[in-house]
């Protein structure tokens, strides 16, 4: 049975894999396969709608390659799964990047 750190309509975090769901077809990331994640605020231009709040965006090297496991809106549910996510990876096995 998985641990699961994080779950909700849009994501799931277990010790296994990162669950994406946006939308459409889930798309699942192996935990032990993410070398490494970075995080990023996307402010919108100054002259389009000024009390739109910004968008939170979580990417990963996967395989190679940047994806975008989870964007968000709200700080507190982006910091919620960040956090999912490190201690995913900081209770993986042994010997994985």
């Amino acid at each position: 049975m998985p641990r699961v750190y994080y779950r909700s309509y849009d994501a799931e975090v277990t010790d296994q894999l990162f669950i994406r769901n946006p939308g459409g077809q889930p798309e699942r990331f192996a935990i032990a396969e993410i070398a490494d994640f970075s995080l990023t605020r996307l402010d919108q231009p100054w002259w389009r709608l000024p009390h739109r709040k910004p968008s939170y965006r979580l990417s990963a090297d996967y395989h190679g390659r940047t994806v975008v496991l989870f964007e968000s809106r709200e700080p507190r549910v982006f910091n919620m799964v960040v956090r999912a996510l490190r201690r995913a990876l900081e209770n993986r096995p042994r010997g994985y990047h």
